[in-house]
């Protein structure tokens, strides 16, 4: 059997001494299989499938953090090899729909019901803490909820207390406490912050922030970094179980034993006496059970499919042919449990699954500058291939920047601003197409790149993720070391010298990007919320094809 580069395990086929049956979850750098062990116990098994260094270490952290944690409230570990020649880590699997599916399927939840998820979520984050973790990333598609209580999931991004880092603003945005947004250390207390914010979601079906629909993702990320919070169209009895949580103060926050101990008090007999899910709405009970069935009926599918072909091939630490190649997909976190993934599914899947992998690498959010007419005619999915772009696109630091076009470039507009802005030295001043921003670069010669290893346009659907379309390439090897050292370069900086001016010619500005952490495994998103005209024009503008 060869591992590498884009391919899957096929049904059958061994990782240690898991069998998988089929494919749940895909992103770039890693897939998640079902896969049974010799005594028949079902797992969600966990490989990574990119082969650089910083990728097996985050993969070798995400194992220890998750076997370190015991309760009844996580997703357990059963078995792990990290130093493998493909890493992988098989997990308790929860044939169970996330809250994040569940509140769009069957609405909001009722009071006492969530009460009975809270104090299950409390107990778990409790679980993590007791065991020095944080587990920094959560939100409502990151919990599970079968109907003996919920289950906390996905600890890539976890850490030790003793490992978190400053200047990383990881996790996703609509639930993170404000100092996780500013790239401060992120604590327990963090935690409870994204605890509060994912029952905010529960109770009135959207994060606690306004417009979300609307604003860009830099914007989400400095409400979210000030504490901008809306929490209008709370039920008034939920005041005192959220709104303690989002507190901007991390003192201020209650403890995990302090939300059990309130769940324990309005819930009467307390939340272990409702361990059945009688709390729930009927609507919810009933979503829950059919996942349920249907996870099930796609098991003894995949079972006979598997036990009519028998074992093909086997990888133990691993029986490997070749190493392990870099993927040419999005770098991504893959999320336990999903769907067996058919042709079509897999590939919706693939594409809810990208962005939330950027976290994991450090979060660039970006403002898209470059609006041109568009007159693009594309299918409606998305488009991807190496390519050339028409010129080369050099990524600059930014100095500063001023409204309108730059002074000098040849426009009404540009002698308009010319009087009233500060000057812009020859050769650094790049205007966006729509005339509406000049950013000036700094004399630091930046990087340029005359071929992208991948340009793609997709469709922004992950939970939390800025919507509409987005750009992403991804950078030939000798571009991808000199992309990471200029992003660890510009980051921490004062905005906008936090910054990158993303520019081709003398003076045009595609984009500017600002940079909120070092981008290691050679890709990025370069724009986001765009139409799906604009996303296919930026992205042919790079080198993909039309």
């Amino acid at each position: 059997m060869r591992w590498g580069g884009a391919e899957t395990v096929r049904p059958g086929q061994r990782v240690g001494r898991f069998t998988v049956l089929a494919e749940l979850a895909s992103g770039g750098m890693g897939r998640v299989y079902l896969a049974r062990s010799p005594a028949g116990r079902t797992v969600a098994l966990k490989t990574l499938i990119t082969n650089n260094a910083d990728d097996r270490r985050r993969f070798a952290r995400e194992v220890a953090c998750a076997q370190r944690v015991r309760g009844v409230y996580t997703a357990s570990v059963v078995d792990a090899d990290p130093t493998a020649q493909v890493p992988w880590m098989a997990q308790e699997y929860v044939p169970a729909p996330s809250l994040k599916e569940l509140v769009e399927d069957c609405g909001t939840l009722g009071p006492d019901a969530l009460h009975w998820v809270a104090a299950g979520m409390a107990e778990a984050l409790a679980s993590l803490h007791s065991a020095g973790l944080v587990h920094r990333d959560i939100k409502p598609s990151n919990v599970l909820l079968p109907v003996e209580g919920p289950r906390v999931i996905d600890f890539g991004i976890s850490q030790a207390h003793d490992l978190t880092r400053t200047q990383s603003a990881l996790g996703t945005v609509a639930y993170a406490s404000p100092e996780q947004a500013r790239g401060e250390p992120t604590t327990e207390a963090s935690d409870v912050f994204s605890l509060g914010a994912t029952l905010y979601y529960l109770a009135v079906g959207r994060p606690p922030y306004l417009d979300i629909e609307e604003i860009s993702a830099l914007e989400l990320l400095m409400r979210a970094a000030t504490g901008e919070t809306d929490v209008s169209g709370l039920p008034s009895v939920l005041d005192a179980l959220v709104l303690p949580c989002l507190d901007l103060n991390p003192r201020a926050r209650p403890t995990p034993a302090e939300l059990i101990a309130h769940c324990a008090g309005h819930l009467g007999d307390g939340p272990a006496a409702r361990s059945d899910g009688s709390v729930l709405d009927a609507r919810w009970t009933a979503a829950i059970e059919r996942h349920r069935a249907e996870r099930t009926d796609a098991l003894r599918d995949a079972l006979r499919q598997v036990g009519t072909t028998g074992p093909t091939a086997r990888s133990g630490r691993t029986e490997a042919d070749e190493p392990t190649q870099a993927m040419a997909e999005p770098a991504g976190t893959a999320h336990l449990p999903g769907p067996p993934a058919t042709a079509a599914s897999g590939r919706s899947r693939r594409v809810r699954l990208t962005v939330s992998g950027l976290a994991a690498a450090g979060m660039l959010a970006g403002t898209l500058l470059v609006l041109s007419p568009w007159d693009g005619s594309g299918d409606g999915g998305g488009t991807g291939a190496a390519g050339a772009p028409d010129r080369p696109v050099r990524f600059l630091e930014v100095e500063r920047e001023q409204p309108g076009a730059c002074p000098g470039s040849g426009t009404s507009e540009a002698a308009t601003f010319a009087t009233s802005q500060p000057g812009v030295p020859s050769g650094r001043g790049f205007t966006s197409d729509d005339r509406q921003q000049c950013v000036i670069a700094s004399t630091a010669p930046g990087m340029t790149v005359t071929r992208f290893r991948q340009v793609s346009a997709f469709e922004d659907t992950e939970d939390g993720g800025p919507g509409g379309w987005s750009v992403r390439v991804a950078f030939e090897s000798k571009d991808a070391k000199a992309f990471t050292a200029l992003t660890a370069k510009v980051t921490g900086r004062v905005a906008p010298t936090d910054s990158l001016a993303i520019v081709q010619g003398e003076d045009r500005l595609l984009a500017k990007v600002t940079v909120i952490g070092r981008i290691t495994g050679g890709e990025a998103v370069i724009a986001t919320r765009l139409g799906r005209n604009e996303a296919h024009f930026l992205a042919n503008v790079l080198g993909a094809p039309s």
